[in-house]
């Protein structure tokens, strides 16, 4: 039987396929721009938006041959969660956005069946977890997060509280990323977390002239 958590993951997975799509990055910051500046981006502009138009923006630049030019952050201070449907820049910068803390990145795709973890600490990568394969790296630093998450690993099991891995699925891994994920943070991933933020655009190769980043909003790391 499920807790509580795990149920509550499963009910996120099992509402959304956009969910199994994304690139998920939290991390430690003062402030938005301290992430922005982070990712070595020119800002175009910054709305406020919710997940379904990240989606729609960047499934329509994936259309038209491009990709990354979305990221939409949320405050949960002193944490920001990146979320990129057709990106990887928060990935990317994983390091650098850990610099200063910490930064956990949840990146695949459910389509292809595919998905990592990476934890990073003081401007390093410290530990991988692989869907399907083994965890890499040090653990020590959030060993205490990792009791009874079995699925993320059968290293993790507990057999005298059944807490033992059965018919691994994709989405039984994705649960435990995502309470993983929970116990470093503090914060539960939601539906309403994922309503309305601030949606970023950021200057790609390609893009016409007209669009240059205003000199106001726009900022290089």
């Amino acid at each position: 039987m499920l807790t509580d958590i795990e149920a509550h993951y499963a009910d996120l997975i099992e509402r959304s396929l956009d969910i199994g799509e994304l690139c998920m990055t939290w991390c430690r910051a003062a402030s938005a721009d301290e992430v922005i500046d982070a990712l070595d981006v020119e800002v175009v502009d910054v709305t406020v938006s919710g997940l379904h138009h990240l989606v729609k923006q960047s499934y329509d630049d994936l259309e038209e041959g491009r990709l990354g030019r979305y990221l939409m952050l949320a405050e949960e201070p002193p944490w920001f969660l990146a979320l990129e449907y057709s990106g990887d820049r928060a990935f990317r910068a994983l390091e650098r956005l850990s610099s200063g803390g910490e930064a956990i990145c949840l990146i695949g795709s459910q389509t292809l069946y595919r998905f990592r973890l990476y934890y990073a600490r003081g401007g390093r990568t410290l530990c991988t977890f692989d869907y399907g394969g083994d965890v890499w790296g040090d653990t020590a630093p959030i060993e205490k997060h990792l009791d009874g998450l079995f699925n993320l690993h059968e290293r993790y099991a507990d057999v005298e509280r059944g807490l033992v891995p059965g018919e691994q699925t994709l989405d039984d891994w994705r649960i435990h990323a995502f309470v993983l994920m929970e116990r470093i943070t503090g914060i539960r991933l939601s539906f309403e977390l994922l309503r309305e933020n601030a949606l970023y655009r950021f200057w790609g190769w390609g893009d016409p002239p007209s669009e240059a980043p205003n000199q106001d909003i726009g900022r290089r790391g």
